[in-house]
Protein backbone atom coordinates (compact mmCIF):
# COMPACT_ATOMS: atom_id res chain seq x y z
CA UNK A 1 0.00 0.00 0.00
CA UNK A 2 2.97 1.96 0.72
CA UNK A 3 4.13 1.69 -2.85
CA UNK A 4 0.98 2.23 -4.05
CA UNK A 5 0.45 5.49 -2.50
CA UNK A 6 4.04 6.68 -3.47
CA UNK A 7 3.69 6.13 -7.01
CA UNK A 8 -0.16 7.81 -6.83
CA UNK A 9 1.47 11.36 -5.14
CA UNK A 10 4.09 11.26 -7.19
CA UNK A 11 2.19 11.27 -10.56
CA UNK A 12 -0.46 13.02 -9.21
CA UNK A 13 2.15 15.73 -8.28
CA UNK A 14 4.24 15.94 -11.33
CA UNK A 15 0.59 16.37 -13.06
CA UNK A 16 -0.28 19.30 -10.43
CA UNK A 17 3.61 21.04 -11.64
CA UNK A 18 3.37 20.92 -15.25
CA UNK A 19 1.18 23.98 -15.83
CA UNK A 20 3.50 27.02 -16.43
CA UNK A 21 3.40 29.80 -13.78
CA UNK A 22 3.90 33.53 -13.77
CA UNK A 23 5.28 35.18 -11.09
CA UNK A 24 4.93 38.95 -10.14
CA UNK A 25 5.47 41.39 -7.26
CA UNK A 26 3.99 44.85 -7.73
CA UNK A 27 6.09 47.92 -6.33
CA UNK A 28 7.95 47.55 -3.30
CA UNK A 29 6.63 50.02 -1.05
CA UNK A 30 8.40 51.71 0.80
CA UNK A 31 10.59 50.64 3.81
CA UNK A 32 10.60 47.09 2.39
CA UNK A 33 13.69 46.01 0.84
CA UNK A 34 13.05 42.04 -0.05
CA UNK A 35 9.72 40.33 -0.54
CA UNK A 36 8.89 36.86 -1.48
CA UNK A 37 7.28 36.51 -5.04
CA UNK A 38 3.74 35.26 -5.62
CA UNK A 39 2.41 32.98 -7.95
CA UNK A 40 -0.30 34.79 -10.13
CA UNK A 41 -3.51 32.29 -10.04
CA UNK A 42 -6.51 34.13 -11.32
CA UNK A 43 -10.13 33.39 -10.50
CA UNK A 44 -10.55 30.90 -13.87
CA UNK A 45 -6.58 29.77 -13.17
CA UNK A 46 -6.81 25.59 -13.80
CA UNK A 47 -3.07 25.85 -11.66
CA UNK A 48 -4.22 25.75 -8.39
CA UNK A 49 -3.11 22.55 -6.85
CA UNK A 50 0.90 23.07 -8.00
CA UNK A 51 3.47 23.35 -5.23
CA UNK A 52 4.43 26.47 -4.26
CA UNK A 53 8.58 25.63 -4.36
CA UNK A 54 8.69 24.40 -7.37
CA UNK A 55 8.80 26.62 -10.66
CA UNK A 56 8.22 24.58 -13.93
CA UNK A 57 10.81 25.22 -16.33
CA UNK A 58 9.46 27.77 -18.97
CA UNK A 59 7.58 29.79 -16.83
CA UNK A 60 7.62 33.72 -16.86
CA UNK A 61 9.22 36.00 -14.06
CA UNK A 62 8.19 39.51 -14.61
CA UNK A 63 10.23 42.51 -13.23
CA UNK A 64 9.46 45.96 -13.17
CA UNK A 65 11.34 48.83 -12.40
CA UNK A 66 13.66 49.38 -9.79
CA UNK A 67 13.08 45.88 -8.81
CA UNK A 68 15.38 42.94 -9.30
CA UNK A 69 13.94 38.89 -8.84
CA UNK A 70 16.57 36.25 -7.79
CA UNK A 71 15.59 32.46 -7.77
CA UNK A 72 16.53 30.49 -5.14
CA UNK A 73 16.72 26.76 -5.84
CA UNK A 74 17.85 24.21 -3.44
CA UNK A 75 19.32 27.33 -0.86
CA UNK A 76 21.43 29.01 -4.44
CA UNK A 77 20.59 31.70 -6.25
CA UNK A 78 20.38 29.93 -9.83
CA UNK A 79 18.88 32.71 -11.45
CA UNK A 80 19.22 36.90 -11.40
CA UNK A 81 16.63 38.87 -13.22
CA UNK A 82 17.35 42.55 -13.20
CA UNK A 83 16.62 43.41 -16.94
CA UNK A 84 12.35 45.05 -16.27
CA UNK A 85 10.00 42.79 -18.31
CA UNK A 86 9.58 39.43 -19.03
CA UNK A 87 11.98 36.60 -17.74
CA UNK A 88 11.85 32.99 -19.17
CA UNK A 89 12.81 30.55 -16.01
CA UNK A 90 14.78 27.37 -16.79
CA UNK A 91 15.56 24.70 -14.80
CA UNK A 92 16.05 20.84 -15.99
CA UNK A 93 15.11 19.82 -12.35
CA UNK A 94 11.15 20.73 -13.09
CA UNK A 95 11.06 19.98 -16.75
CA UNK A 96 7.12 20.74 -18.22
CA UNK A 97 5.21 19.52 -20.96
CA UNK A 98 4.85 22.60 -22.36
CA UNK A 99 8.32 22.99 -22.29
CA UNK A 100 11.77 21.70 -24.25
CA UNK A 101 11.72 18.61 -20.98
CA UNK A 102 8.65 17.38 -22.37
CA UNK A 103 6.94 13.58 -21.84
CA UNK A 104 10.45 12.40 -20.76
CA UNK A 105 10.93 15.25 -18.23
CA UNK A 106 7.77 14.52 -16.89
CA UNK A 107 8.79 10.76 -16.23
CA UNK A 108 11.54 11.46 -14.79
CA UNK A 109 10.52 13.68 -12.27
CA UNK A 110 7.49 11.18 -11.53
CA UNK A 111 10.40 8.86 -11.17
CA UNK A 112 12.52 11.04 -8.80
CA UNK A 113 9.36 11.75 -6.34
CA UNK A 114 8.75 8.19 -6.29
CA UNK A 115 11.95 7.58 -5.05
CA UNK A 116 11.52 10.60 -1.68
CA UNK A 117 7.98 8.64 -1.48
CA UNK A 118 5.90 10.75 -3.63
CA UNK A 119 7.59 14.08 -2.20
CA UNK A 120 8.71 16.53 -3.89
CA UNK A 121 12.92 17.04 -4.19
CA UNK A 122 12.96 20.15 -5.11
CA UNK A 123 12.99 23.53 -2.96
CA UNK A 124 12.67 26.26 -5.11
CA UNK A 125 11.22 29.75 -4.91
CA UNK A 126 11.29 33.95 -6.51
CA UNK A 127 12.92 36.64 -3.68
CA UNK A 128 12.18 39.94 -5.01
CA UNK A 129 14.78 42.90 -4.24
CA UNK A 130 14.18 46.73 -4.10
CA UNK A 131 16.69 48.83 -5.71
CA UNK A 132 15.35 51.84 -5.13
CA UNK A 133 16.86 54.53 -2.98
CA UNK A 134 15.87 54.14 0.19
CA UNK A 135 15.22 57.80 1.41
CA UNK A 136 14.85 60.22 4.69
CA UNK A 137 16.94 58.29 6.96
CA UNK A 138 17.75 61.49 9.52
CA UNK A 139 20.96 61.10 11.80
CA UNK A 140 21.64 63.50 14.33
CA UNK A 141 24.98 63.11 16.54
CA UNK A 142 27.14 64.82 18.82
CA UNK A 143 31.00 63.90 19.51
CA UNK A 144 33.99 65.15 21.04
CA UNK A 145 36.66 66.47 19.06
CA UNK A 146 39.95 67.84 19.01
CA UNK A 147 39.86 71.20 17.55
CA UNK A 148 42.95 72.66 15.89
CA UNK A 149 43.27 76.53 15.13
CA UNK A 150 46.08 77.19 13.22
CA UNK A 151 45.79 80.30 12.36
CA UNK A 152 45.48 81.09 15.63
CA UNK A 153 48.13 78.59 17.39
CA UNK A 154 44.90 77.18 19.08
CA UNK A 155 44.74 73.06 20.17
CA UNK A 156 42.05 72.43 22.47
CA UNK A 157 38.98 69.82 23.09
CA UNK A 158 35.61 70.92 22.10
CA UNK A 159 31.88 69.49 21.35
CA UNK A 160 30.55 69.18 17.56
CA UNK A 161 27.36 68.56 16.55
CA UNK A 162 25.87 67.18 13.01
CA UNK A 163 22.51 66.63 11.90
CA UNK A 164 20.73 65.70 8.60
CA UNK A 165 19.73 63.16 6.36
CA UNK A 166 21.48 59.81 4.01
CA UNK A 167 19.82 57.79 1.30
CA UNK A 168 21.20 54.21 0.25
CA UNK A 169 20.07 51.82 -2.11
CA UNK A 170 20.74 47.60 -3.01
CA UNK A 171 23.76 48.00 -5.73
CA UNK A 172 25.05 44.27 -5.12
CA UNK A 173 21.89 42.06 -5.00
CA UNK A 174 23.61 38.69 -4.57
CA UNK A 175 25.49 39.78 -1.70
CA UNK A 176 22.28 41.13 0.15
CA UNK A 177 20.63 38.24 -0.59
CA UNK A 178 23.26 36.13 1.01
CA UNK A 179 24.46 38.50 3.87
CA UNK A 180 21.26 39.88 4.50
CA UNK A 181 18.30 37.80 4.00
CA UNK A 182 20.25 34.69 4.07
CA UNK A 183 17.80 31.58 3.90
CA UNK A 184 14.61 34.15 4.77
CA UNK A 185 11.88 33.54 2.38
CA UNK A 186 9.68 35.89 3.69
CA UNK A 187 9.90 40.19 4.06
CA UNK A 188 13.16 42.06 4.93
CA UNK A 189 12.36 45.56 6.17
CA UNK A 190 14.42 48.28 6.40
CA UNK A 191 13.38 49.64 10.30
CA UNK A 192 15.24 45.72 10.72
CA UNK A 193 18.43 46.85 9.35
CA UNK A 194 18.78 50.71 10.03
CA UNK A 195 19.51 50.01 14.06
CA UNK A 196 23.03 48.40 12.43
CA UNK A 197 23.61 50.69 9.66
CA UNK A 198 22.64 54.23 11.66
CA UNK A 199 25.50 52.82 14.24
CA UNK A 200 27.79 52.47 11.34
CA UNK A 201 27.06 55.59 9.42
CA UNK A 202 27.64 56.99 12.95
CA UNK A 203 30.86 55.65 13.67
CA UNK A 204 32.37 56.91 10.09
CA UNK A 205 30.35 60.38 10.41
CA UNK A 206 32.56 61.26 13.58
CA UNK A 207 35.90 60.07 12.34
CA UNK A 208 35.48 62.07 9.55
CA UNK A 209 34.56 65.09 11.74
CA UNK A 210 37.44 64.17 13.74
CA UNK A 211 39.76 64.60 10.96
CA UNK A 212 38.50 67.85 9.47
CA UNK A 213 38.64 69.47 13.04
CA UNK A 214 42.53 68.29 13.13
CA UNK A 215 42.92 69.12 10.06
CA UNK A 216 43.65 72.99 10.85
CA UNK A 217 40.35 74.34 9.66
CA UNK A 218 39.12 77.22 11.64
CA UNK A 219 36.25 76.86 13.76
CA UNK A 220 33.99 79.31 12.57
CA UNK A 221 34.48 77.58 9.38
CA UNK A 222 33.78 74.12 9.98
CA UNK A 223 30.11 74.87 8.50
CA UNK A 224 31.26 75.90 5.25
CA UNK A 225 32.31 72.23 4.88
CA UNK A 226 29.94 70.51 4.75
CA UNK A 227 30.08 69.28 1.48
CA UNK A 228 33.71 67.98 1.91
CA UNK A 229 32.86 66.09 5.14
CA UNK A 230 29.31 64.56 3.35
CA UNK A 231 31.22 63.29 0.61
CA UNK A 232 34.08 61.94 2.45
CA UNK A 233 30.98 59.95 4.51
CA UNK A 234 29.57 58.67 1.66
CA UNK A 235 32.36 57.51 0.16
CA UNK A 236 34.15 55.47 3.25
CA UNK A 237 29.98 54.75 4.11
CA UNK A 238 30.03 52.73 0.26
CA UNK A 239 32.68 51.04 0.68
CA UNK A 240 31.98 49.43 3.79
CA UNK A 241 28.57 48.52 3.19
CA UNK A 242 29.32 47.22 0.07
CA UNK A 243 31.51 44.41 1.01
CA UNK A 244 29.06 43.53 4.01
CA UNK A 245 25.60 43.71 2.41
CA UNK A 246 25.48 44.78 -1.28
CA UNK A 247 24.60 48.46 -0.22
CA UNK A 248 25.97 51.56 -1.28
CA UNK A 249 25.43 55.16 0.08
CA UNK A 250 23.90 57.43 -2.21
CA UNK A 251 23.57 60.84 -0.62
CA UNK A 252 24.54 62.22 2.52
CA UNK A 253 23.11 65.70 3.36
CA UNK A 254 24.80 67.13 6.10
CA UNK A 255 22.01 70.12 7.21
CA UNK A 256 24.00 71.57 10.35
CA UNK A 257 27.29 71.69 11.40
CA UNK A 258 28.49 73.56 14.23
CA UNK A 259 30.79 73.71 17.76
CA UNK A 260 29.15 74.50 21.10
CA UNK A 261 28.81 77.55 22.03
CA UNK A 262 30.19 77.38 25.22
CA UNK A 263 33.13 75.96 23.56
CA UNK A 264 33.05 78.68 21.25
CA UNK A 265 32.72 81.62 23.33
CA UNK A 266 36.42 80.00 25.86
CA UNK A 267 37.92 80.25 22.40
CA UNK A 268 37.34 83.74 21.21
CA UNK A 269 38.22 84.35 24.84
CA UNK A 270 41.53 82.78 23.91
CA UNK A 271 42.26 84.43 20.58
CA UNK A 272 41.86 87.94 22.56
CA UNK A 273 44.02 86.89 25.30
CA UNK A 274 46.24 85.92 23.03
CA UNK A 275 46.32 88.98 20.85
CA UNK A 276 47.35 91.18 23.54
CA UNK A 277 50.26 89.06 24.36
CA UNK A 278 51.80 90.48 21.60
CA UNK A 279 53.31 94.51 22.39
CA UNK A 280 51.67 95.42 18.81
CA UNK A 281 48.21 93.75 19.03
CA UNK A 282 48.15 95.42 23.12
CA UNK A 283 49.60 98.61 22.32
CA UNK A 284 46.84 98.78 19.07
CA UNK A 285 44.10 97.91 21.66
CA UNK A 286 45.03 100.20 23.86
CA UNK A 287 45.46 103.21 21.39
CA UNK A 288 41.67 102.41 20.48
CA UNK A 289 40.61 101.73 23.71
CA UNK A 290 41.66 105.38 24.27
CA UNK A 291 40.21 106.71 21.02
CA UNK A 292 36.65 105.79 21.98
CA UNK A 293 36.92 107.03 25.17
CA UNK A 294 37.43 110.58 23.84
CA UNK A 295 35.23 110.16 21.36
CA UNK A 296 32.44 109.51 23.71
CA UNK A 297 33.89 112.62 25.68
CA UNK A 298 33.18 114.68 22.61
CA UNK A 299 29.79 113.55 22.32
CA UNK A 300 28.82 114.03 25.84
CA UNK A 301 29.97 117.60 27.07
CA UNK A 302 28.30 116.83 30.29
CA UNK A 303 30.51 113.96 31.16
CA UNK A 304 33.68 114.88 29.51
CA UNK A 305 35.51 114.99 32.63
CA UNK A 306 34.48 111.73 33.64
CA UNK A 307 35.14 110.23 30.15
CA UNK A 308 39.04 111.88 30.43
CA UNK A 309 39.25 110.57 33.83
CA UNK A 310 38.25 106.93 32.19
CA UNK A 311 40.93 107.89 29.16
CA UNK A 312 43.43 108.59 31.91
CA UNK A 313 42.30 104.91 33.64
CA UNK A 314 42.95 103.03 30.35
CA UNK A 315 46.62 104.95 29.85
CA UNK A 316 47.31 103.63 33.65
CA UNK A 317 45.79 99.84 32.76
CA UNK A 318 47.69 99.76 29.69
CA UNK A 319 50.57 101.24 31.02
CA UNK A 320 50.71 98.57 33.65
CA UNK A 321 50.13 95.69 30.86
CA UNK A 322 53.15 96.83 29.02
CA UNK A 323 55.16 96.72 31.77
CA UNK A 324 54.02 93.55 33.05
CA UNK A 325 53.36 91.86 29.64
CA UNK A 326 55.12 93.56 26.94
CA UNK A 327 58.17 95.65 28.22
CA UNK A 328 59.21 93.39 30.61
CA UNK A 329 56.61 90.24 30.44
CA UNK A 330 55.80 87.76 33.09
CA UNK A 331 53.01 86.04 31.18
CA UNK A 332 54.01 84.04 28.26
CA UNK A 333 52.37 81.26 26.25
CA UNK A 334 53.88 77.84 25.85
CA UNK A 335 54.08 76.37 22.33
CA UNK A 336 51.17 73.78 23.72
CA UNK A 337 48.64 76.75 23.76
CA UNK A 338 49.51 76.30 27.82
CA UNK A 339 49.81 80.26 29.42
CA UNK A 340 52.10 80.35 32.28
CA UNK A 341 54.13 83.05 34.69
CA UNK A 342 56.73 80.81 36.14
CA UNK A 343 60.08 79.82 34.15
CA UNK A 344 58.56 76.63 32.83
CA UNK A 345 55.56 75.08 31.57
CA UNK A 346 52.83 74.10 33.78
CA UNK A 347 51.48 71.94 31.21
CA UNK A 348 54.27 69.94 29.37
CA UNK A 349 57.19 71.10 31.06
CA UNK A 350 59.39 72.91 28.66
CA UNK A 351 61.21 76.00 29.59
CA UNK A 352 60.18 79.50 28.70
CA UNK A 353 61.92 80.51 25.55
Amino acid sequence: MGILKAFKDSVGGVAADQWLEVYYCDSLPVGTLALRGVRQVGQNSANTKGDENVISDGSVIIVNEGQCALVIEQGKIIADYREPGENKFHSDKTSSVFSKGGIKGMAKQTFDRFGYGGVVAVHQFVMYLNLKEQLGNEFYLSCPVRLVDRYGNLDFDATVSVSGMFSFKITDPVTFYKNVCRASTGAVYTASVMPQLMEEFKSVAIKGISELCESGVSPTDISKKTEELSELIKAQMTEKWAALRGFSAQSVAISSISVAAEDLGALQLAERVKMLTDPQMAAAALISAQADAMVGAANNPAGAAGAFIGVAGAGAVGGAFAESGASNPKLWVCKCGKYNTSEYCENCGAKRL
